[in-house]
């Protein structure tokens, strides 16, 4: 098995050597730099829903920024742990063999991808100001370069999310002591689990809708 040449810095390796830097991390101290690679999760995500919400239809560009930059920690910490939460339980269930902690470790250090994706928020957030926060904002008119920059950030936005889904199938895979494609099964059964919940929940509610009221 390979081994991560000492010294190296697991914030570049991660990009390339997924599985080498996962298992050096873990070897020395899994739970290493948790709550920044929450709010590294965390803050992209709190900015897509503001813009999902339209929030800056309602609200200032600096509150919904320094809301999401506050926020970002805690709302991540929470992803990543119920993340990290569900693929240990259903991995038990292909024999996985990991413990908590390293299977969170491979699921926070898959965010680190996500410095790019703030960088294209940052872009955004510079061209459009608080338009960036309103849904839809690809659709509408744009001029000049405008057009541009949303389908160049809208496209490392996809390439990032693609590279940061590759990262955390190699590790967990790493940590589990799956091959690759198992990785992924570990990956896919927690989302699609919560998936149908979120689909049968949404179906119970617009059944409840729809009873008559008296």
């Amino acid at each position: 098995m390979a081994v991560q040449r000492k010294g190296s810095n697991p914030w570049l390796s991660i990009w390339t050597k997924p599985r080498m830097t996962i298992a050096a991390i873990v070897a020395k101290n899994p739970k290493a730099h948790f709550i920044l690679l929450s709010g590294l999760y965390g803050f992209p995500t709190l900015l897509q829903m503001a813009q999902t919400l339209s929030l800056g239809q309602s609200m200032s560009l600096m509150n919904i920024v320094i809301g999401a930059l506050i926020l970002s920690f805690f709302v991540g910490m929470l992803g990543i742990t119920i993340a990290s939460g569900l693929i240990y339980w259903t991995g038990k269930w292909i024999g996985g063999k990991s413990s908590y902690y390293p299977i969170r470790a491979a699921v926070s250090w898959a965010n680190v991808p996500h410095i790019v994706s703030i960088l294209m928020w940052v872009i955004l957030i510079l061209t459009f100001k608080n338009e960036t926060f309103i849904d839809g904002l690809g659709q509408k008119t744009l001029q000049g370069n405008q057009q541009l920059i949303i389908f160049i950030t809208s496209l490392v936005l996809l390439v990032v999310s693609v590279w940061s889904l590759v990262i955390l199938v190699k590790g967990v895979a790493q940590v589990q002591g799956f091959s690759a494609w198992k990785g992924l099964l570990n990956v896919l059964i927690p989302f699609f689990m919560v998936a149908a919940l979120v689909w049968v929940l949404s179906w119970i509610m617009v059944m409840i809708s729809g009873m008559p009221t008296h």
